[in-house]
Order: C-alpha cells, then sequence, then structure tokens
C-alpha cells in the first residue's frame, strides 16, 4: 500500500525500529479459474499498452492509485488500487495484496484481489482467503492498534500473469495530512493521487525529489499523476527511497470555526506542533512523592553534578522496554504515559522512558526536553514540511553547562546547551550519541522554543576502533598471534551491544567466524572481553593458532599478508556503474600489527606504502622491518555523508585501493639451513579446542 495517510503510522514514537511484517496466507480454498470476470477498471489496465521498460525487472506495476475522500465532519475513505504483471518467476513475490488499519479508529470496509492468468481466465480472491494480522508481533509490544489484512496469490501467478486489488478503508484522526510515494522499486506504467474534498475543505500539495506535479483539480477534486516512472534498484549503502524518488505531502484544513477545525492537530509550522505536544509532554512528566523519594535513594551519595545526572540516566537505561500503542487516532502514539506510572511499572517504550527519565531530573532540579527523532534511516527531514509523522523515536535534551565535555550537544539560541541523550539505549553511556542511522534533524519539544533542530553531527574521532596484534610466524608459515581491540566512543557502544546480546559461546564463536574469513585452520581461540561502562571504551582480546598463513613457495620462499584479519565494516563496492547516492558514515581504525620471523629468513619484499586522500576519507598502509620484525600500520578515517552517484567512481576507486592494499603480500626468503619441515595440522574435534 504506497498511499500513507499519517494515523496509519503504526508506531508512532512509540518505539526505535518498525518490526518487520510476514504475512502467511492460506490458500486452501480457491475458486476455479475462469469462475468469475475481473472488474471493468482491472481488465482495462490488463488490456493497455506497456510503455514503460522493464528489461531487467521482475514484474511491472501497470496502477499503483489511490483515491481519498473527505467527508464534511473529516472522516477518510481510502480507495486503493494497485496491479502488477509478473514478467517471471521471481516476479511472483508481487503477486501479494496488503492494506493496514488501526483497530480502534479505521476499518476495512472492503479487501478484493483478482489474477488474470495469460490465457485470460480469472480468479478472484476475497474473505475466505485474507489473513488479519497484528503488524508487531514480538516480545517488546505489550499491546498495539496496528493490524493489517493481507492475500497472497504468488503460488498461482506465472510469468505473463496480471494480479491486481482494491481495498476500501474508513478512518477518523486528528491528523489532516496525506504522504504518496510516486516511484519504487518495480517500474511503473501510472501512479495517480486523487483527493476529494468535501464543502469548504481546501488542501495545499508539495512535491520532493521532482518537478512540481500539476495538479489537475475540479470540483472539489484534486488528481496528482506520474507516468513511464522506471524502476530503481537496490545498491549497497544507498539512502532510503524517501531520500530520492518522488513523493507528494497534501496538507488538508477543514472549513473555519467548525469541530474538526478546533479538534485536528495544525501542522502549519514546527514550533506550532512543539506548543501542541509541549504541554501533553509536561503534564505526564510531572513528579510525585514516590518519584521524589526515588531520586533521593538514586542521589544518596553523589560526589558531583555529573555523578547525579549519570546516575539517573543510568537507572533510566535499565527501565524495561515495553512498546504500547493506543488510541491512535488521536495521537495515541506519539502521548507518553504518566512518568508515575512508568516508575512504577517498570517499563515503558521509548517516549515513556524519557518521560520517567525527565520527571527524575525535574525533581532533581534538571530541567529537560523531549526531542523526537527519525531512527532507522540516515534521511533528513524536510524542513519545508511541519509533520509530525515522519517520526518514529523520542530521546532526551538535557540542559547542562559549559563545564560538560561533549560531542552530543545542541547549542540552542534560546534554551542554550543541550545534551542528547537516549534512555532506550541502555548500551551507550551519557554523553555519546550511538544511532548511526538518525536523521540529521530532530523535533524539540519545548513550547514557544520548540521546533525543528540540528543534532550533533557524527564524527569520525568519535567512532574510534584501534587494533594491535603481535604475532610470531614459523618456518612453514603456522602463526601464532594475540589481537587487542579497543573501541573507543560510539564504537564502543556497538562492541558492548554485540558482547551483552550474545551468552559467552555466542560471543566467541562469532569472533570465530570472523576469524575464519581470512585465517585457515583456525585452532586455540581465546575470546576476553572487558567493558569499562560507564567510561565509553570496550576492549576485545583474542588469541589464536592459524595453521598454514603463511605459504611455503619452492622450499624457498614464504608468503603471507600482512593484514590478518577483515575490518568489519568494511565497503564492498564491485560494481562499475551506479544509479543511487553512497551514503558513509563516520568512523576511525587504526591497526599496528608486529610480526615476529622465523630464524633462516629475510625480507624479500614488502608492499608498497599507500596513501590515499579524498574529502570523505583518509587511508594509509605501510610495512616496514626492523630487528627481526616486521611491522604492519594502517589506518583509516571516514567522515559521514552522502555521495551523489555522478560522483560515485571517486568513492569506488577510493575503496578498490584499500581492498588492493590489504590483499598485498609480504615476501620472505629462506637464507640458510635446511629446508622447513611442515608440521602436520593436529587432529582437534573444533575449533577453539586445544
Amino acid at each position: 500500500m504506497r498511499i500513507q495517510l499519517h494515523r496509519y503510522r503504526s508506531a508512532g514514537w512509540g518505539r526505535f525500529f518498525q518490526s518487520l511484517w510476514v504475512l502467511a496466507v492460506g490458500l486452501a480454498v480457491h475458486p476455479a479459474f475462469g469462475a468469475t470476470a475481473a472488474p471493468d477498471w482491472l481488465a482495462a489496465v490488463a488490456r493497455a499498452p506497456v510503455t514503460v521498460a522493464a528489461q531487467e525487472a521482475d514484474a511491472i506495476r501497470l496502477l499503483d492509485e489511490g483515491i481519498v475522500e473527505i467527508s464534511r465532519d473529516g472522516e477518510h475513505i481510502t480507495r486503493t488500487r494497485q496491479v502488477f504483471k509478473v514478467l517471471n518467476a521471481d516476479g511472483k513475490k508481487f503477486a501479494n495484496a496488503r492494506v493496514s488499519y488501526l483497530s480502534g479508529s479505521s476499518e476495512v470496509k472492503s479487501f478484493k484481489a483478482w489474477l488474470i492468468q495469460p490465457d485470460g481466465k480469472v480468479r478472484a480472491y476475497g474473505r475466505k482467503e485474507t489473513a488479519d494480522v497484528a503488524v508487531n508481533v514480538n516480545a517488546m509490544e505489550l499491546y498495539g492498534e496496528a493490524r493489517r489484512q493481507g492475500i497472497g496469490a504468488a503460488d498461482d501467478a506465472g510469468p505473463g500473469a496480471v494480479f491486481g486489488y482494491e481495498s476500501v478503508v474508513e478512518a477518523r484522526s486528528v491528523f489532516n495530512q496525506i504522504t504518496w510515494a510516486f516511484q519504487g522499486e518495480l517500474p511503473t506504467e501510472r501512479s495517480t493521487l486523487t483527493v476529494k474534498l468535501a464543502p469548504g475543505w481546501t488542501l495545499t500539495g508539495r512535491t520532493f525529489n521532482h518537478a512540481p506535479i500539476p495538479v489537475a483539480a475540479g470540483a472539489g477534486t484534486h488528481t496528482w499523476t506520474l507516468t513511464g516512472l522506471a524502476g530503481f534498484a537496490k545498491e549497497p549503502m544507498s539512502p532510503p527511497a524517501r531520500g530520492f524518488a518522488p513523493w507528494l505531502a497534501v496538507d488538508l484544513s477543514p472549513p473555519a470555526n467548525t469541530p474538526e477545525s478546533r479538534a485536528g492537530i495544525k501542522v502549519g509550522s514546527w514550533p506550532e506542533l512543539s506548543r501542541y505536544f509541549t504541554p501533553k509532554y509536561n503534564a505526564a512528566a510531572a513528579p510525585d512523592d514516590a518519584l521524589r523519594q526515588r531520586v533521593a535513594q538514586l542521589l544518596a551519595g553523589a560526589t558531583d553534578d555529573w555523578d547525579r545526572l549519570q546516575r539517573l540516566c543510568r537507572f533510566a537505561q535499565r527501565v524495561n522496554y515495553i512498546f504500547i500503542q493506543l488510541d491512535s487516532a488521536n495521537a495515541g502514539g506519539m502521548i507518553p504515559r504518566p512518568a508515575t506510572r512508568v516508575l512504577q511499572c517498570n517499563y515503558g517504550d521509548c517516549k515513556d522512558k524519557a518521560t520517567m527519565l525527565r520527571a527524575l531530573l525535574a525533581a532533581a532540579g534538571i530541567v529537560s526536553h523531549p526531542l523526537i527523532v527519525l531512527g532507522g534511516s540516515r534521511d533528513h527531514i524536510e524542513a519545508d514540511w511541519p509533520s509530525p509523522s515522519p517520526f518514529n523515536h523520542c530521546i532526551l535534551a538535557i540542559a547542562v553547562d559549559a563545564s560538560v565535555p561533549s560531542a552530543a550537544i545542541i547549542e540552542h539560541p534560546q534554551l542554550g546547551r543541550l545534551l542528547v541523550f537516549d534512555p532506550t539505549d541502555e548500551y551507550t553511556p551519557l554523553g555519546l550519541l550511538a544511532r548511526h542511522r538518525l536523521a540529521r534533524q530532530g523535533l524539540l519539544l519545548a513550547g514557544d522554543a520548540g521546533g525543528l533542530v540540528e543534532l550533533p553531527p557524527a564524527r569520525a574521532e568519535g567512532d574510534k576502533l584501534v587494533r594491535t596484534i603481535s604475532a610470531e610466524l614459523d618456518a612453514v608459515g603456522n602463526l601464532r598471534a594475540d589481537l587487542v581491540e579497543d573501541f573507543s566512543g560510539v564504537a564502543s557502544s556497538t562492541a558492548r551491544a554485540e558482547f551483552e546480546r550474545r551468552n559467552k559461546d555466542d560471543f566467541k564463536k562469532q569472533i570465530e567466524r570472523w576469524l575464519n574469513g581470512t585465517l585457515p585452520a583456525l585452532r586455540d581461540t581465546k575470546v576476553e572481553a572487558t567493558d569499562r561502562f560507564p567510561v565509553p571504551e570496550f576492549q576485545l582480546a583474542v588469541s589464536f593458532l592459524s595453521f598454514g598463513y603463511g605459504k611455503l613457495m619452492r622450499d624457498e620462499l614464504l608468503v603471507f599478508k600482512p593484514a590478518l584479519v577483515a575490518r568489519r565494516d568494511a565497503v564492498r563496492l564491485t560494481k562499475k556503474t551506479r544509479t543511487l547516492p553512497v551514503v558513509l558514515r563516520a568512523g576511525a581504525y587504526e591497526e599496528h600489527a608486529t610480526f615476529l620471523l622465523p630464524k633462516g629468513y629475510i625480507v624479500d619484499e614488502l608492499p608498497r606504502p599507500v596513501r590515499l586522500e579524498t574529502d570523505f576519507g583518509r587511508y594509509r598502509a605501510e610495512a616496514k622491518f626492523a630487528d627481526g620484525k616486521i611491522v604492519f600500520a594502517r589506518a583509516l578515517e571516514q567522515q559521514s555523508g552522502e555521495i551523489p552517484a555522478a560522483d560515485y567512481e571517486k568513492v569506488r576507486v577510493f575503496f578498490e585501493k584499500i581492498q588492493q592494499s590489504e590483499q598485498s603480500p609480504i615476501v620472505l626468503r629462506r637464507v640458510a639451513g635446511p629446508a622447513p619441515v611442515e608440521k602436520e595440522e593436529p587432529k582437534t574435534p573444533a575449533a577453539g579446542s586445544k
């Protein structure tokens, strides 16, 4: 379903990541092919000539249509029609229909689908073939109103088949905004949105990522249409489609001096949104005696202001995260529960945890403000279109003075220094903002002073890994090594999360899988982790033996690569061409590896030093020999940013040269003594055994 009325955002601000929805539709009972006819609108679409190019596509979207009728009292009736033509066996997955709704405020009035086979026979799908499921089904959700119906016809669809469906949903909401995405993964013949207004209603449409789309208007009806839209392939490290594909935002205005105009949320500006939500968040954050007593207990013995702040923030991080969604049509997914209730129950979602922490801070005399952000994406927020709908996560902006050293600071012209903190992220200490995939702006809820603000930018030096390796080669190429990784800043949060989310054995297996990517015959693996939380540091120490890492050649040369292990976030851009931008994240990496050489060998060849520098990153690598040892050093510093597709070659060549450098070998030559005898690899039952 490509239309999005903003009451349909299933999570509101109730959690960080939208859960994936998997629909299993059983089709045990089918009407016979040819027992019915396709509706006229679908038959006409199926017969029409196809003009959009689809050489490499699995299917074509022949029609993507939304029709929204706004009644006098503000009810929305949305009719959605989609039609797909299957081009090959992989395209049958698009013969699936789905429609979303909220159980408390909307109703699916009609939902039907049809499959037209190449020979013209038709199969209809209706209520018997429809599955109705909760959108979010995981242990973190206590209750949610978001549901979805689906019809699956993939098993019946083959090349040449045409699948279409139609849904009708009635709904109410305090929001009067609609978005429509014109372009998607598939080539689209025609994409169109029509809005029909009751007398007195008006609208404003805005186009993004495209020249303004002419509107066909008349008698209360407004239609926007694009045709012949090429699909876009999924490419690694690309931004979300919302950042480059054309989409439309429609703001609806009810007649003046009506109940609808007084009840709806006015979104004419970002400060207006702040003024609407701030009182609701302030009311929820009011402390009571029980909460004040808890604050007194938490702060007993605190040494200074920073210690007090850390104690309260750490307590909030430990509150259980559970998602709750109620009264979504009236922005229930965006309004927190009372902080006193969250403290009593010891659970809540992101907005609940942020509100409880805000109440704790207030009881301690510390001012803070809710900060609503977009997580799960590197996308930006459209500053020209004020709306609560893009956001899905709530964090906190805490007032601090100049004595607090942190990169997670917003300098607000009226509110001063604000330290950004996420109480939902239990792996990141106060002073850091560890979400790599946050949009660049957030909605600060601070009454008249609130509105859209820039979040602290990610910095390479604030996300750093330093790796130290001490290794020894024997005469036949077996290698024993000790590897220590020191993570600091945001990198420590990522490493800590990977460690905490697994038991000790599973974590060791994960490390062994990483090592096995470049090291043959791994043995005697030992893994030890040291967490220095709340200091933003995490250390991983690994020792191992790798048989046959160095390769003997003609009983004279010993060849090995000084880059023992792969960088976990190594960039792989292998295609020569690119249609989408490349999104890079900030980070810094250093490695210092020392190799003790076997007796009787000298260095015959070292890799050439490499130095690369661009506006988005720097890399260096060099190997030196001294005192019977080879010291290999490499370092990468990468800035966050979005590189246009036109500059893709520069990015590809940069990372290709890095990869080539890290594959370059060192060659040793035997100069004295008999030829080495290769030791037989020990027979051990499993990796990691002695």
